[in-house]
């Protein structure tokens, strides 16, 4: 009789449940997701990287590449506008003809791709409007030196008894057939040109090489 109540003792012991306490330390053990303290991290989970930083990069990174590359594009076409290339017309040297084209003491011929009169100064046209005393060729910017207003040639415009001056339209600023200045408020005479004669007697003006006119403007003939 004490054998089998010993044996029913154990048996009960065998299926009693494990004590509660330590049932929830078990389930806690198995649902911790805190890494302790020293333990390593994954090297999947430590590449994560916030998707909300990773946008906000990329859309920086877009618009300062955008803002870039249309300030270097703007530069660039700036560059190709104002580029010189083979400069014809004013500013480069610009043909003006044959000696042969112009006879001494004739009126000055205009040259308006080049911005210049061409004259062949004679130098016994001793009139008020003449040529100074210059003798050959001199090539006269057309621009008034006051306010940069193109200066006629005015065969028929009389000035204090004699015919035949430049005469600027905008202020009256007027001046000989070598460009010196006689009258109104420009402030020196008509600017200069740099000539080239070849052999053949052919001219070119060189419209990129300028000299401040002055009273000296008939010695600069050629």
């Amino acid at each position: 009789m004490t054998s089998e109540t010993g044996e029913a003792t154990e048996a009960a012991n065998q299926a009693a449940p494990a004590p509660q306490s330590d049932t929830w330390r078990r389930a806690l053990a198995t649902r911790r997701t805190q890494q302790a303290d020293g333990q390593g991290v994954p090297g999947a989970q430590a590449s994560r990287v916030d998707p909300d930083v990773s946008r906000r990069a990329f859309i920086l990174g877009s618009f300062w590449t955008g803002l870039g590359v249309s300030l270097l594009g703007g530069v660039g076409i700036f560059l190709d506008f104002f580029y010189p290339r083979n400069v014809k017309g004013f500013g480069g040297p610009v043909p003006g003809g044959n000696l042969a084209d112009f006879p001494k003491g004739s009126d000055p011929q205009h040259f308006l791709s080049g911005q210049f009169f061409l004259v062949n100064l004679d130098p016994s046209e001793s009139r008020p409007g003449g040529s100074d005393g210059g003798d050959g060729l001199l090539a006269l910017w057309h621009r008034c030196p006051h306010l940069g207003c193109t200066v006629p040639w005015r065969s028929g415009f009389n000035f204090e008894g004699d015919k035949g001056w430049f005469r600027c339209p905008c202020h009256g600023s007027t001046f000989t057939k070598a460009g010196v200045r006689v009258f109104g408020p420009a402030p020196r005479s008509m600017d200069t040109m740099k000539i080239d004669v070849d052999a053949a007697g052919n001219i070119t003006v060189q419209t990129g090489t300028r000299t401040a006119g002055g009273p000296d403007n008939p010695t600069r003939a050629i």
